[in-house]
């Protein structure tokens, strides 16, 4: 779904007469004419910047956030009606269109925000009044865009409100594209898909990985410190804590002291399987800001390295203050190479290699429901043949006898399991691994593919889905 654009802001639909008594709504300490922002305009805003403009959901709402001084409470608001509405977009548009007499596309862009935010409050967050929902809108339109805009929103919101349910519940599931769906499906099947869109409506929690203590030592500490907070070990990682309602984690007790660091579980799950051993050398391709590769470091130990390799070197420089944060001295070399195009050099003396290549991130779509707004139907093939030539330069770092794993944090088989098999095809001297990985996780399937994701755990509250393929070079 590309995103919107503005084009047009002529009002759609025939709007009944402005509702001039509109009352504030309940929940606010002060009125809409007392201050500028409330909960619901800066989440209309932030989710306008996201559809229209591409902005990335976290750093628009983060930025809103900072500027306006919110309450906590009301903070809370926003950020849960923005991400909210994100992941039920297909469903609260065709909610909306049946309503609309010409295209939304061409509707002013706060306008239909507004209208999208509103259409999630009334169908998902029943604690909320319906009058103060539409009657706090219409005050936002009014306020930004005048009074005959306001009034259109007024008339589209109330017959929303006359159709409301009864007991208003939050979304049993995430809301995908058609397409994405169909594709997920035929890559996952009904049951693992089911899984995935079950976890992607919940809110995800804040994923720690214990560093040098262990991790029952850091959850103590943790509780401890924050008894009103949500604190529990996760049920795959050895080292995860999943927290709630904490703020920022840096603010945490323990992380300026090392104790901790800011990874999903996923991700840690990943590393922790490429099984690093103390005196190795390790390649970390595509590295990013380096969140595997501190986790590898300290498997390795002061008697191995790991080279760091990403084209972008602004995200390598973050790794170094990690390390010293954390207290690893394992060695470590920093590389800005591009594996699409060479290996800076490099030559092959690793013994293990993993690449955690660029995706679509479809397994991440809960967290970062705007993915959904920016992805095509071909761009899970075409990343797919930029993994290939990652994967293909990568495995020219492999020692005779190592271990190469390809990890993307999509279950696409575009991305996964297609590449992975012209990988096998054009590298005969590569064996696929068909063992577990971890003992936190079972064999991969069939096909050699290990598939991680929430249908792994009972409660489908599980890490992020990824694919993860391992081969072995010969001697």
């Amino acid at each position: 779904m590309a995103p919107n654009r503005r084009t047009d802001q002529k009002p759609l639909g025939r709007p009944d007469k402005t509702d001039q008594d509109s009352r504030p709504p309940e929940g606010s300490a002060r009125t809409t004419t007392e201050r500028a922002v409330t909960a619901r305009g800066l989440a209309a805003s932030v989710l306008q910047r996201v559809t229209d403009e591409g902005a990335y959901a976290s750093r628009a709402l983060d930025a809103e956030l900072s500027r306006s001084q919110l309450e906590p409470r009301d903070a809370a608001l926003a950020t849960e009606i923005v991400y909210g509405s994100l992941r039920v977009l297909p469903d609260l548009d065709r909610t909306l269109s049946a309503r609309l007499t010409r295209d939304p596309a061409r509707m002013d862009g706060f306008v239909r925000a507004t209208l999208r935010t509103a259409a999630y409050q009334l169908a998902h967050l029943g604690r909320l009044p319906t009058h103060a929902i539409v009657d706090e809108s219409v005050s936002q339109v009014r306020a930004r865009r005048g009074p005959k805009l306001a009034g259109f929103v007024n008339a589209i919101l109330r017959r929303l409100a006359e159709a409301r349910p009864a007991k208003p519940e939050l979304a049993s599931a995430m809301v995908l594209p058609d397409w994405v769906r169909a594709a997920l499906l035929a890559s996952l099947g009904a049951e693992r898909l089911g899984h995935l869109l079950a976890h992607g409506a919940q809110s995800p929690a804040l994923c720690l990985r214990s560093e040098g203590a262990p991790r029952d030592q850091v959850l103590a500490d943790l509780r401890a410190a924050l008894p009103g907070a949500d604190i529990e070990p996760t049920a795959l990682s050895p080292l995860g804590i999943l927290v709630r309602r904490v703020g920022s984690p840096r603010a945490l007790p323990g992380y300026a002291e090392g104790a901790f660091s800011v990874q999903e579980e996923g991700a840690q799950l990943i590393a922790l399987a490429l099984g690093a051993q103390p005196g190795e050398r390790i390649a970390d391709v595509c590295a990013g800001h380096g969140g595997k590769t501190t986790l590898l470091a300290r498997a390795v130990t002061s008697s191995g390295s790991v080279d760091a390799l990403d084209k972008d070197e602004r995200k390598l420089r973050a790794i170094a203050p990690e390390l010293e944060r954390t207290g690893v001295t394992a060695s470590i070399e920093l590389h800005a190479v591009d594996l699409s195009v060479g290996t800076g050099g490099l030559s092959d003396t690793f013994d293990r290699v993993l690449v955690d290549a660029p995706c679509s991130g479809l397994g991440t779509a809960h967290r970062r429901p705007e993915l959904l707004l920016r992805l095509n139907a071909d761009d899970p093939a075409r990343l797919g043949l930029l993994q290939r030539r990652i994967l293909q330069r990568a495995a020219g770092l492999v020692r005779p006898g190592g271990l190469l794993a390809y990890a993307v944090c999509s279950p696409m088989r575009e991305e996964g399991y297609e590449v992975a098999q012209a990988f096998a095809a054009e590298h005969p001297h590569f064996e696929l691994v068909r063992t577990a990985a971890h003992p936190a996780l079972p064999p991969p399937d069939a096909d050699g593919v290990l598939q991680i994701g929430p249908w792994l755990t009972p409660a489908g509250a599980g890490p992020d889905a990824y694919q993860l393929i391992f081969w072995r070079r010969s001697p």
